[in-house]
C-alpha cells in the first residue's frame, strides 16, 4: 500500500487523478476503504480533492472531454506500445490539469498534417547533461540528490536525502554556495531560522552564519523564501534588483538569460531597489517586474507564481513557448529560438501537475496545442 503523507502525495499519484476524473463505483470503493484503513491519511486525501475539484475543464461538453481523452490514449500508446496499461492513464488524466484557452486551439492534427509536420522543424531541444546540486563551502564540494533537504545550525549543514541523514561542519567566515542545475529541486533553511525553495538552475550564495549589521543573501534562479523575524533587517541580492525584506514570504525570479526579473509578495512587506535607483514598496498579492525599462507593479494571483515549489505549474493566458520554458527547467531540456515560433502566440490556461515523466507532459502537451514532437536521442522537435 501506497503512502500519503501530504496531499500532493494524492496530487501525484495517477490512480487517483484518474479516480477524479473518470469516477467508477469501484474506485470510490476502493478509495473509501483506503480512507478507513488509513485515517492519518484522510485530511491529505480531502485536501487533495479539494484542490482537485476547483480545476475545470472549461467550455467543453463531456463528448469534448472523451474525444480528447481518447486522442492521448491513442498518442501515448503509438510511443509506448511494450509498456504497461497503467502508463497511459497519467498523460489522459492531464486533461483535466492543463487547460486550453480556445476549442479551435485544441484540435487534433488531421491525417495530412501529420504526415506532412515531420517535415517541418518548429523547435529544436537539447537535453542538458545531468547534474547533481552541489554545496560549495570553502574548499569542501558535497554531491547531493534531487530534492535534498539542507539546514544549517550551530556552525553545521545537516542534509537529509530520501532516508538519509548527514552533517557536516561548514567552513567559518565564508560565503557558501549552494547550486541547484537544471531538472533538480532543494530546499534550504539558514542558520536564522529562514526558509528556502529553490527552482531548477538557481545558484545561491549565503554565509554559514548572520553576522554585523545585516543578514544577506544573493540568488541567480528562482527562490520562494520565507524570512524569519530578526533583529537584522534581511537583504535579497540578484544582478537587477535588490530586497530588503520587512518578515515576509515571497517568490523571486531572477534568471540571468531572462529579459525581466520580477518579485512577488505573498506576505508582509518588501522594498525594491533597482540598479538604476528606483525603489518601490510592495503590499501582499503584488508583483514588481524589472527590465531595461525600469520596474512596473501590477497586482496579480501569487498562486500562479509559486505553485512550482510543489510541483504544479499554473498558467492563465500563458504563451505556450513560455510554457516549454518553463517545463525545461523543470525537466533540464533547453528549447531553442521558442520566441520565433507561433507557439510565442498561442496561449493556454490552467493547471498542470509535473509528472516523473518527462514523455507523459510531452504527449500531453503535443496533443491539446495540436503540434507533435519526435525525440531522436536526445534531441526534441516540436512541429505545428
Amino acid at each position: 500500500m501506497e503512502k500519503y503523507y501530504s496531499d500532493q502525495d494524492f496530487l501525484s499519484d495517477n490512480e487517483f487523478i484518474v479516480w477524479r476524473l473518470f469516477p467508477t463505483e469501484e474506485q470510490d470503493l476502493y478509495w473509501e476503504r483506503f480512507a478507513d484503513e488509513h485515517p492519518e491519511c484522510r485530511e491529505a486525501m480531502e485536501n487533495a480533492i479539494r484542490k482537485f475539484n476547483a480545476v475545470k475543464i472549461n467550455n467543453f461538453k463531456l463528448a469534448e472531454q472523451e474525444k480528447l481523452y481518447q486522442d492521448i490514449l491513442t498518442n501515448l500508446r503509438r510511443r509506448r506500445v511494450r509498456r504497461r496499461r497503467t502508463m497511459y492513464w497519467s498523460a489522459a488524466a492531464g486533461i483535466a490539469l492543463l487547460m486550453v484557452s480556445s476549442l479551435m486551439f485544441l484540435q487534433p492534427l488531421n491525417k495530412s498534417a501529420q504526415e506532412n509536420a515531420a517535415g517541418v522543424e518548429a523547435i529544436i531541444g537539447q537535453a542538458m547533461p545531468s547534474n547533481n546540486i552541489q554545496l560549495i563551502s570553502g574548499e569542501k564540494v558535497v554531491e547531493l540528490k534531487q530534492n535534498a533537504q539542507i539546514a544549517l545550525q550551530d556552525g553545521c549543514i545537516s542534509v537529509v536525502e530520501e532516508s538519509d541523514i548527514s552533517e557536516m561542519p561548514l567552513t567559518e567566515n565564508v560565503i557558501n554556495k549552494l547550486i541547484v542545475p537544471s531538472g533538480r529541486r532543494s530546499t534550504l533553511q539558514l542558520a536564522d531560522g529562514t526558509k528556502l525553495w529553490l527552482n531548477s538552475g538557481t545558484e545561491l550564495d549565503f554565509p554559514s552564519k548572520f553576522a554585523g549589521d545585516t543578514r544577506e543573501i544573493t540568488v541567480k534562479g528562482e527562490i520562494y523564501i520565507e524570512v524569519a523575524k530578526g533583529r537584522q533587517p534581511f537583504y535579497v541580492n540578484t544582478s537587477q534588483f535588490k530586497v530588503r525584506v520587512h518578515g515576509t514570504k515571497f517568490n523571486i525570479l531572477a534568471y540571468n538569460e531572462d529579459e525581466e526579473n520580477s518579485i512577488v509578495l505573498v506576505e508582509g512587506s518588501v522594498e525594491v531597489m533597482t540598479t538604476g535607483n528606483e525603489t518601490i514598496r510592495l503590499a501582499p498579492n503584488e508583483k514588481a517586474a524589472v527590465n531595461t525599462g525600469g520596474i512596473l507593479k501590477e497586482t496579480v494571483n501569487v498562486d500562479e507564481y509559486i505553485s512550482w515549489k510543489d510541483g504544479v505549474l499554473i498558467f492563465n493566458q500563458t504563451p505556450i513557448s513560455e510554457l516549454l520554458k518553463k517545463i525545461g527547467r523543470y525537466y533540464n531540456v533547453h528549447f531553442e529560438n521558442l520566441s520565433d515560433n507561433e507557439l510565442s502566440t498561442k496561449t493556454c490556461t490552467g493547471d498542470l501537475f509535473l509528472s516523473e515523466d518527462f514523455e507523459e507532459i510531452m504527449v500531453l502537451l503535443s496533443t491539446l496545442s495540436a503540434t507533435q514532437y519526435v525525440r531522436e536521442g536526445d534531441v526534441i522537435r516540436i512541429t505545428e
